[in-house]
């Protein structure tokens, strides 16, 4: 048995080795006028055999020992065929006779917010405009026009906003910076609010577990921050936002090109919150007031030897909630403070062209990282240290031709991280070595330009020093219908190392008591996705339509309990089932030019095994959710209207049958289904843009959001328990300024 659950594990090694033994076929594809070809199918006649050509209009297709036919096709172009010797290795195909076209401007209306034809995994691209039609002034706001992350309204203490996908917390889903882990650990709570969104130049959203080269995390998908770079940004970029919320930010970019091949950028951001706003009178802030300045410097080079980065970011964020004012007669206040500082560097070095080879890649990843955060819940004073190293290399080449293609990656993070609560300390070092190896089949196909049929498979194995030794294969495969039309799998086992204080921060907004059972576990979850893509036409107007379906198995599993006992929140591990549906759908339309509508549907189904032996849907998950945007821009493109709505399903709330009556007047079991309107409108020029926007027209609120405000110094006090808006609406307004021109 031991010999063949070996060998099962190293077929995505074997099977790559087997084809490379076979003699290749190297060549080049052109016209007559020596322009290379890119993506034109190169394959024997008569067989399935073919390869593409890739951006420098080169293939690799397995040799014939015979004399044969090799046939060319591109776009435009006759059907070109050729005759090919035995022991001819190396060929420059040009071909003759293009077809002249008549020259003609064709402006492409894209969705800002899509799920590609192309790609083999779920990704969903989220591009710098359509972050442009709501007030991303950070991460955590980015997903407005969303319908795949669910944010949730942060609560009136801490200020923590927790997105949800696929029907489970942010904390498993795995979060990058260009395809690096970051952000783990005690960054989590506040790790989306330390990216501004002036840095962003766009988002990927890969749904489900299906790619290995990033660790073993990421249960339900990965988030992955596409920053601005010194090379495509502008030399100078500045962002002027404020709110009646009393915010207020600015954001300045400064880049330089030094030259064809280096440039170094410096992005800088300051934002602010003074407001003492109590619109349900319970005497706590509704917002805390907040300060954070936040720098990142990048350089990078891109020329022959290769490409290079190396950044530095440095932040500083506080936070101050809690009362307002003193009760008379009461000697307790319930305070909150927080402070958050945090450096981080991290380099890149790739090369392309290994020994000679051209599809032969190396790429090197290198980050360190300190973060601290001293925070007073109350008379509760929580602070902790981590520091962190992730070192990555990357190997890449085809095997035989550029149907087949192998990754091979080792791996080593480190965390070093010690947490301290009153008395309690509570100090690991956490280690995780591993290596991982990839395969992926291209089936090359005469109906698309490009591959109809792909698959990956992916196997990695990790040494964890507190958990042992975890393998973790994954898999995913796409077959495209039509050239605009795509069917995706997925599937895969994911693994998480819990951070049970950090990630439940906002806990610590009450007087609980937090309880850990002795030897809790990491966490492990099977993921499975269905997916179906298609882009069409409806009245010659751009039309597409996507639709998820996944689902989430637990193996193991530490459950958050808050309803055995409102003084208590236990930790336990789980017995018994825990899973998670959840079914999406989104439809986009442009309904005449410049107008585009979106809608989505999104259906969830999460139950959680408790002590008690009961599945429950655990606390502040919605069901149901929606989503409807309407968005405008004049032909011009001179101005932009946008409209958004979201619809919120009942959500079942923390357990208040063991709470004395006092405290429970007006208190629901269940959350009531509400909508949220918010709105925007952008006028550009050729060097600055000016926004302004609502937030929250209904001007919907929870207004019960704190247990005991008046008694700060009960067991029973709580200030986490929100399902709402605690702000009602919000007029904002910024502007964009760049001399080069938007």
């Amino acid at each position: 048995m031991q010999k063949k659950y070996t060998l099962g594990i190293l077929m995505p090694l074997l099977v790559p080795a087997f084809l490379y033994s076979q003699s290749v076929l190297h060549g080049l594809v052109s016209n007559e006028k020596e322009e290379l070809l890119i993506g034109a199918h190169v394959y024997w006649k008569d067989t399935h055999v073919g390869a593409i050509t890739d951006t420098s209009g080169y293939f690799d297709i397995p040799a014939r020992p015979d004399t044969a036919i090799l046939s060319v096709q591109y776009f435009s172009y006759p059907l070109f065929e050729a005759s090919v010797f035995p022991g001819e290795n190396n060929l420059w195909i040009l071909i003759p006779g293009s077809v002249q076209l008549q020259a003609v401007e064709i402006e492409e209306q894209q969705f800002g917010n899509r799920v590609s034809t192309l790609e083999t995994r779920n990704l969903e691209q989220i591009d710098h405009k359509e972050l442009r039609k709501a007030p991303c002034c950070n991460l955590s706001e980015s997903f407005e026009t969303n319908g795949s992350v669910d944010v949730r309204y942060p609560d009136a203490v801490t200020g923590i906003r927790e997105i949800q996908l696929l029907g489970l917390r942010g904390i498993y889903s795995q979060f990058l910076i260009e395809n690096r882990p970051t952000m783990t650990g005690i960054a989590i709570p506040f790790g989306f609010d330390f990216i501004p969104g002036s840095w962003l130049r766009g988002i990927v959203l890969a749904k489900g577990a299906s790619t290995v080269k990033n660790g073993n995390m990421g249960i339900t998908g990965q988030i992955n921050a596409d920053l601005v770079k010194p090379d495509n940004d502008k030399p100078l970029f500045v962002n002027v936002f404020s709110s009646t919320e009393g915010r207020g930010e600015l954001n300045i970019h400064v880049n330089r090109k030094r030259n064809a091949h280096f440039s170094q950028g410096l992005l800088m951001h300051g934002s602010l919150v003074r407001n003492r706003w109590d619109r349900n009178r319970d005497n706590f802030y509704d917002a805390p007031n907040r300060h954070q300045i936040n720098a990142l410097y990048r350089a990078i080079y891109d020329g022959a030897l290769g490409c290079a980065q190396f950044n530095v970011q440095m932040l500083d964020d506080r936070r101050i909630s809690g009362q307002i004012d003193s009760i008379p007669g009461s000697v307790s206040f319930f305070g909150v403070n927080q402070h958050n500082q945090r450096i981080e560097s991290w380099a890149k070095f790739g090369l392309e062209g290994i020994g000679g080879k051209r599809f032969r890649e190396i790429g090197n990843i290198a980050g360190f990282s300190w973060h601290q955060t001293e925070a007073l819940f109350g008379s509760t004073r929580y602070w902790a240290t981590q520091r962190s190293l992730y070192l990555q290399s990357l190997y890449q080449t085809i095997i035989n031709n550029t149907q087949h293609k192998i990754v091979v990656a080792p791996s080593f993070q480190y965390d070093n991280i010690s947490e301290h609560m009153q008395e309690n300390a509570y100090h690991r070092i956490e280690t995780s070595t591993g290596i991982m190896s990839e395969y992926t089949y291209r089936h090359p196909s005469l109906r698309i330009e490009g591959s109809d049929f792909v698959w990956v498979a992916g196997l990695r194995a990790d040494y964890n020093n507190r958990f042992g030794w975890q393998l973790t294969p994954r898999f995913s495969a796409k077959y495209n219908l039509t050239e605009h039309a795509v069917v995706r799998i997925s599937g895969g086992l994911g693994y998480r190392s819990p951070n049970l204080i950090a990630e439940n921060l906002s806990l610590l907004a009450s007087n609980r008591y937090l309880n850990f059972a002795p030897d809790l576990r990491n966490e492990a979850a099977w993921n499975y996705g269905l997916n179906y893509t298609h882009d069409f036409k409806i009245l010659h107007r751009n039309a597409s339509i996507s639709l998820d379906a996944f689902r989430t198995d637990f193996i193991r599993q530490i459950v958050v309990d808050v309803d055995a006992d409102p003084t208590v929140v236990s930790f336990y591990n789980l017995k018994g089932i825990s899973l998670a549906n959840s079914i999406l759908l989104v439809a986009q339309w442009n309904v005449i030019r410049g107008l585009d509508l979106k809608i989505g549907l999104k259906w969830n189904d999460v139950r959680t095994t408790y002590a008690n032996g009961m599945q429950r849907t655990p606390p502040l998950v919605a069901r149901q959710r929606g989503l409807i945007t309407l968005d405008y821009t004049t032909p011009r493109k001179k101005w932009s209207f946008n409209v958004r709505t979201h619809v919120v399903g009942r959500q079942r709330l923390p357990d208040v049958e063991k709470i004395p009556h006092e405290y429970t007047h007006g208190l629901l079991t269940e959350s009531p289904v509400y909508w949220i309107w918010s709105g925007q409108i952008t006028r550009r020029w050729e060097k600055i843009e000016w926004y302004a926007g609502m937030e929250n027209i209904s001007n919907y609120q929870q207004h019960l959001a704190v247990v005991a405000a008046r008694e700060p110094w009960s067991p029973y006090f709580n200030g986490s328990r929100i399902w709402a808006p605690m702000m009602g609406q919000m007029l904002n307004m910024g502007v964009r300024y760049t001399p080069q021109g938007l």
